[in-house]
């Protein structure tokens, strides 16, 4: 299958797109603004990867990693981790590979960085993709919210 999108890095200047991707629902709208700027400075320091799908002169879909110093463990002794987040394809455009090429995109990136580790947060309709891509269910996690 031949794709109709091209892949390309994000930059600063794509904050509010990655936003938009982070914060789809309409109940995170009022958190794009806080979320693009706190991504912004992330992208430019290297510490946010990314890459966006666009056909024509619009973004179409996109991926990112945000870049963890977790600190050496058994299973990871350089440290650094990577958590997937904003994956994202415009419903039109769902089913044809683009979220697939743009998470490889991603991991060749990260990797090439030296990152060992991912992680990430997956919605039901995801799971196969991210166990296609080698990813494993991985339940000891806790999680304690305050406020």
């Amino acid at each position: 299958m031949t794709s109709s999108w091209t892949l390309r890095p994000v930059d600063r200047a794509d904050a509010e797109q990655v936003a938009a991707h982070g914060c789809y629902r309409d109940e995170d709208a009022t958190r794009r603004p806080a979320y693009a700027a706190w991504v912004g400075p992330r992208i430019e320091a290297g510490h946010y990867v990314g890459w966006l799908a666009v056909k024509g002169d619009v973004v179409v879909g996109g991926a990112g990693a945000v870049l963890l110093d977790w600190g050496p463990t058994r299973a990871n002794p350089g440290g650094q981790m990577a958590r997937i987040v904003n994956v994202f394809t415009v419903q039109a455009l769902r089913g044809r590979g683009m979220a697939r090429e743009l998470l490889q995109a991603v991991m060749r990136q990260c990797e090439a960085l030296g990152v060992r580790e991912f992680n990430l947060g997956a919605t039901p309709q995801g799971r196969s993709l991210y166990r296609s891509l080698g990813f494993e269910d991985y339940q000891a996690e806790m999680r304690r919210r305050v406020g």
